[in-house]
């Protein structure tokens, strides 16, 4: 039975990889496959299922940070090449240079929309019928998840509720949605997962009740912000907030967060798996190598010098020392007293001037003598939400100040937050929310909800949305250019 459930976990992958080529490459359905011979015991079910959260995880192993960090002038160049990622945070994206689309994401939602189709027609045993319905609320929230990445980042795009499931190629060439009927279907789906899900169980590394109220949350408060939803959409989320399940909290250490031994700690309520057992199947690790620096990289500092720091790090040889990016530590204004700044990134210096900077919030482990970064990915964790339903109140002119501090304080003891006007409110939590997730995937999308592109000093007289790559328009002419991109 282990064979076959890996056997399916590579198949699914493997097909995924194909179909994100469909543009040059004429396929053979892989649903030929799976609904003559697939999705017909509760083994299929699950070996489905498992292969929707490997299409998504390959997502996070470089998309989504690119998507939802990179823009935010928190990276800038490293020691060595920063191939085509100078693009990203310099804001210099055309459809020709851009090398993430969305076709990655609608290969995840190609997998929820398998086991939305064929999950619901296996026949379960009265003793797992609850798993059944978990993985149908899992491939909602999946899918929802997946809608939501993409309308922050292109705006409107093509709803697709049917797996592609045959050399049809016309049945694919249809237009994008509007942003309004986009997220109408996000937030559907998001009210079909809660009604599916059969209890709070939460294992941290799939989708669960907390981790969907934490996605409700997230995309009512953008559309309250950025689709006009206003007080309405605002209470949704905080209602959203107050009813996540079980007992999320603050870990007491800020590095703790991110520690590899520490996984699925009590302050994670989502995270992406990363591990040293996946290697064999060839899974790259994440976008964090790019930011990591070696004893190459470090030409100032005399040999002592860097075996000392690369001791206390833990870190060998192999693939370390490849820092193509690194944090821009010019735009943190982290205080001498704040544990965050240590946990998150490393400074060395040549005398008393920063030489080099290297990512540490999420720098794997050692494998032998490989670094490797297999930190989980987080996508929700609890002081996110904190300050998110900081945000959420401030604009519906509440005091946000016991969220506040509560991050604050666990970052430094000496810290405080005063309430203030909303206005002013506004520029601490967005502040915070920058120090506090830095690298992890959600600053640019942070700067645009709240209207705040104008901090970063590359975005003047450039466009919000990512430019729609050409080869999307190329395979699908009904795919219209965002505004301010030329094809």
């Amino acid at each position: 039975m282990k064979k076959k459930f890996l056997l399916y976990t590579i198949l699914f992958s493997s097909l995924s990889l194909f179909n994100s080529c469909q543009d040059d490459l004429e396929l053979t359905s892989d649903s030929v496959i799976t609904s003559d011979s697939f999705w017909k015991t509760e083994d299929d079910a699950k070996a489905g299922v498992n292969g929707m959260y490997v299409n998504f995880r390959i997502q996070t192993q470089q998309n989504y940070y690119l998507l939802g960090g990179a823009r935010s002038a928190e990276i800038t160049g490293g020691v060595q090449s920063p191939l085509t990622l100078a693009n990203y945070y310099n804001n210099n994206l055309t459809p020709q240079n851009i090398d993430v689309d969305w076709a990655g994401l609608y290969t995840v939602i190609h997998s929820a929309n398998l086991v939305l189709k064929y999950v619901p027609k296996i026949t379960f045993s009265p003793s797992t019928v609850k798993e059944q319905k978990r993985y149908i609320a899992q491939a909602y929230t999946m899918r929802a998840l997946c809608y939501f990445i993409m309308a922050r980042s292109w705006g409107g795009v093509p709803i697709v509720t049917e797996p592609t499931e045959n050399t049809n190629q016309s049945q694919y060439i249809i237009p994008r949605n509007t942003i309004e009927e986009t997220f109408a279907f996000i937030k559907s789906d998001i009210d079909q997962a809660i009604a599916n899900f059969p209890d709070a169980n939460n294992n941290k590394t799939q989708l669960a009740l907390p981790s969907v109220y934490a996605l409700k949350a997230e995309v009512n408060l953008w559309t309250a912000k950025q689709l006009n939803g206003g007080t309405a959409d605002l209470n949704n989320a905080l209602a959203a907030i107050n009813a996540i399940p079980g007992t999320p909290t603050l870990m007491p250490s800020f590095k703790d967060v991110f520690a590899f031994d520490k996984k699925g700690n009590a302050e994670v309520l989502f995270a992406v798996r990363y591990s040293l057992a996946d290697l064999t199947s060839s899974l790259l690790d994440n976008w964090n190598q790019f930011m990591f620096v070696g004893p190459s990289d470090f030409a100032p500092l005399t040999s002592a010098q860097a075996t000392a720091v690369f001791g206390t790090l833990g870190t060998g040889s192999g693939n370390a020392g490849i820092s193509r990016v690194q944090p821009d530590i010019t735009r943190f204004n982290f205080a001498a007293t704040d544990a965050r700044k240590d946990a998150t990134y490393l400074t060395l210096y040549n005398g008393t001037t920063p030489v080099v900077t290297g990512l540490v919030k999420y720098n794997g482990t050692v494998d032998g003598t490989i670094r490797r970064f297999v930190s989980d990915i987080i996508i929700y964790r609890w002081a996110d939400i904190l300050l998110m339903k900081a945000e959420i109140k401030n604009a519906l002119g509440q005091d946000p100040t016991t969220e506040m501090n509560l991050v604050m304080k666990r970052a430094d003891a000496s810290a405080s937050f005063t309430n203030d006007t909303p206005a002013a409110n506004d520029d601490v939590i967005l502040r915070e929310r920058l120090k506090e997730m830095a690298f992890e995937g959600k600053s640019w999308w942070d700067i645009v909800r709240f209207n705040k592109t104008s901090i970063v000093p590359s975005m003047a007289g450039k466009q919000v949305l990512f430019p729609i790559s050409q080869n999307t328009i190329n395979f699908n002419p009904k795919i219209v250019q965002n505004p301010g991109y030329t094809n």
